[in-house]
């Protein structure tokens, strides 16, 4: 008994990962994303937590963990696009962090997560050669099995050349490659089903969560980085020619001219749009409003990544400890500001768009988007004033990034377009089209407001240019009618692996719109 018991010690993450293995493939196999990642979220959260204790995780780790748990709980109140995305990442970051407490940053937990599962298959080959008795005959058969990989390989890379270079070569091996062939596709085929191939993948995914197998080379490589600059002194060969003494000074003139230069440009713009965009804004007769906001918005927005990324560049090494540049810093920082107003502007004219023509997922990504940018500006600002590391802007704008992403997935952003959509005052030029082009969740939405999508549909009528397909009622009932159809189907097969809250309710109100005819 205390053998037995031993035995299950030592192979307890074994253990453990060949039964998360296998919920994860009742969970997922053959089904649609619904409660089952929540479920499987909290499984990998609660077991890491469990193993590695409360106390031992690190501050990243539990913040990741806490946006893991929101977002997978989203998955299923909302059921939206964005929540399973951010609940995998999570989960990885989670995991990541967890397991090596000495992580502060997700760029970096994201390289430990993609080195962790490198390393897994050579891990796992080890395992499997642990669980072989010793001195049998098969820890004698597998050690030759693992000797025998290489040379296998090496054979048939060759084999395959040598049948290319040499046509008799290749014309006498031609029966006994197709014979081989054929031997092995009855074999794969009977052993690596579909449903097993999967199974080896939930085994791949679940080691990879549990346990750790990466070497120490990416926490070791963070833990060289600091939020706060050093001074880098760089000792040339003897041999190559000393570096001039004045090319530190050259590089801040230069930089001086360039931020004078971009400085006035940009004072220039940001004036044009303070009066023109910011005040009493109105649309002039055939004037583009699609241009102004499409592709003038990601040209300022471009502008203002490119200003970022000349500002680290300025910045990058010791011309943030030249005493003689005041006026770099001080230029940069204006600059930095200037971007900020320019950010406002943008963002104004994504709001102008939005009052013309309502609610729409690009635009918000817009607002989101510029939202980071206005926190990597700040955190620009904060690196050149006080002297502080790509290593910090990296780090604080993914932690800012990933939180906003976890927001985001706490709202139903398809009612709430198509409910600010329903109420705009500008009901002619709202796309009726892409009502039936969102999720199934807006369905009692629009059902229980068709008097308002009709006016709409008579307001395009009366436009002179009709850009929307949907302008007759009977015609969009119809398309709504056949996407419930669809979404009733649909529910009605769902296994509950795949059910969500938000199906749930989406049904109800139907069913209570719609009572069915006894």
């Amino acid at each position: 008994m205390t053998t037995i018991t031993a035995w299950i010690r030592q192979r307890a993450v074994l253990i453990i990962a060949l039964l998360t293995a296998i919920i994860f493939d009742r969970l997922f196999y053959q089904m649609s994303i619904g409660a089952n990642l929540s479920l499987f979220a909290v499984l990998i959260v609660g077991t890491v937590a469990h193993r590695i204790g409360w106390k031992a995780l690190a501050m990243p780790a539990r913040w990741a963990m806490g946006g893991t748990l929101v977002a997978a709980v989203m998955v299923v109140v909302h059921g939206s696009i964005i929540a399973p995305i951010i609940a995998v990442l999570g989960l990885l970051w989670f995991t990541a962090l967890a397991h090596e407490p000495g992580l502060r940053s997700l760029p970096f937990a994201m390289g430990q997560v993609l080195s962790n599962y490198v390393a897994l298959p050579m891990a796992a080959l080890d395992g499997v050669g642990e669980l072989v008795p010793q001195r049998s005959a098969a820890r004698s058969g597998w050690r030759w099995m693992r000797l025998s990989a290489l040379p296998l390989l090496a054979l048939i890379v060759f084999f395959q050349l040598y049948r290319v270079g040499n046509p008799k070569f290749d014309h006498l091996t031609a029966g006994f490659l197709q014979s081989l062939s054929e031997a092995l596709s009855t074999i794969l085929e009977l052993v690596f089903t579909a449903h097993a191939l999967f199974f080896l993948f939930a085994l791949f995914v679940c080691g990879g969560l549990l346990k750790r197998f990466a070497p120490k080379f990416v926490v070791e490589w963070e833990q060289s980085c600091s939020d706060a600059m050093r001074r880098a002194r760089v000792k040339r060969p003897h041999w190559l020619a000393p570096l001039p003494m004045n090319a530190l000074d050259r590089e801040r003139r230069r930089g001086v001219l360039l931020l004078i230069l971009v400085n006035a440009l940009l004072l220039v713009v940001n004036i044009i749009d303070i009066d023109w965009v910011w005040f009493g804004f109105e649309v002039p007769e055939g004037f583009s409003l699609k241009q102004f906001v499409h592709e003038g918005t990601w040209a300022l927005i471009f502008s203002i990544l490119l200003s970022i990324v000349v500002v680290v560049w300025l910045f990058r090494g010791n011309q943030n400890f030249n005493p003689r540049g005041r006026w770099l810093k001080r230029l940069a920082l204006l600059w930095v500001a200037q971007n900020a107003v320019l950010g406002i502007s943008v963002f104004l004219r994504n709001w102008h768009y939005i009052s013309f023509h309502g609610l729409a997922y690009k635009r918000i990504g817009v607002i989101v988007f510029l939202g980071l940018v206005v926190v990597g500006l700040i955190t620009l600002f904060l690196k050149v004033r006080d002297r502080r590391s790509l290593y910090y802007l990296l780090r604080v704008n993914a932690w800012a990034s990933f939180a906003v992403l976890v927001g985001l997935t706490t709202v139903d952003w398809d009612s709430f377009i198509v409910r600010a959509n329903l109420t705009h005052p500008n009901p002619g030029e709202i796309d009726i089209d892409n009502y039936l082009a969102m999720s199934d969740k807006v369905l009692p939405l629009l059902y229980a407001n068709l008097d308002l999508v009709e006016k709409q549909m008579a307001r395009h009528r009366g436009n002179r240019v009709r850009w929307v397909e949907h302008l007759e009622p009977q015609g969009f009932r119809d398309a709504l009618d056949a996407k419930r159809d669809r979404f009733t189907e649909r529910v009605s097969e769902q296994h509950w692996q795949e059910w969500t809250w938000a199906d749930a309710r989406t049904a109800k109100s139907l069913a209570a719109l719609h009572p069915a005819t006894p």
